[in-house]
């Protein structure tokens, strides 16, 4: 089920979930660290293969969420890996408050990733509050929401005729990669979010990791320039 996408970056895609009562796609990211340790993205639900695939590649230092609709699944995992550490937003923290944290992610990583994997951390929206992660390495990109690239294979089997429409026209698809509608109209204070966007494209990213929709194998770089199009424009 793990995939390599560049050094020391895996990937493996779950299940559907529900969202609002339609189908979403979900994806988790497993990074090696150079201490030989394993940091787990967004993980999808867990199986005995995952589970395996992913014990086989080392010991799973830390489980993260990287925003706070990516939960489902944590506890799951951080019964199996008890000795990693969890790490959220802090509205995922507030939102799943039985689970154990080690602390609240935002823009300076932990010490345990710091230097490997930078953090981009958007307070934008007041229903989402979300980080993007760049791991050196493999020189990854790697999104929760603030980017999707359906499929039209997917689109045409999953979702109704009118959300299908308005994924098109808002750009949540193969190619563009845009956030969701209402994630954009609700997304405040553009110009101190446009910085963190800027740098992280300037770290040149070959691959972006999106959590929703088809992964972006090459040029990555001019893929978040279409896809934060909609941010990077000055009003």
């Amino acid at each position: 089920m793990l995939e390599p996408l560049g050094t020391d970056l895996w990937f493996a895609d779950g299940g559907l979930v529900s969202f609002n009562g339609f189908a979403y796609p979900t994806r988790m990211a497993v990074v090696r660290l150079a201490d030989g340790g394993l940091w787990l993205w967004s993980p999808i639900a867990k199986t005995a293969a995952i589970e395996d695939e992913v014990r086989a590649l080392g010991s799973v230092r830390h489980i993260v969420s990287p925003n706070n609709l990516h939960y489902l699944f944590l506890a799951e995992w951080q019964a199996a890996f008890p000795d990693a550490k969890l790490w959220g937003t802090a509205s995922t923290i507030r939102k799943r408050d039985a689970l154990q944290f080690a602390g609240a992610l935002a823009d300076e990583p932990p010490a345990g990733w710091a230097g490997q994997i930078d953090q981009f951390y958007f307070t934008n929206s007041p229903f989402v509050d979300e980080v993007i992660f760049f791991h050196r390495a493999s020189s990854t990109a790697i999104i929760a929401d603030l980017s999707q690239t359906f499929s039209e294979a997917f689109l045409e089997r999953h979702w109704p005729w009118w959300l299908r429409s308005i994924a098109r026209r808002s750009g949540m698809i193969e190619g563009r990669g845009a956030a969701p509608i209402d994630y954009r109209l609700s997304f405040r204070h553009r110009a101190k979010a446009r910085p963190k966007i800027r740098t992280l494209i300037e770290r040149h990213p070959q691959h972006v990791l999106v959590a929703h929709g088809e992964v972006v194998r090459t040029g990555g770089e001019s893929f978040l320039l279409r896809s934060f199009s909609w941010l990077l424009r000055s009003r």
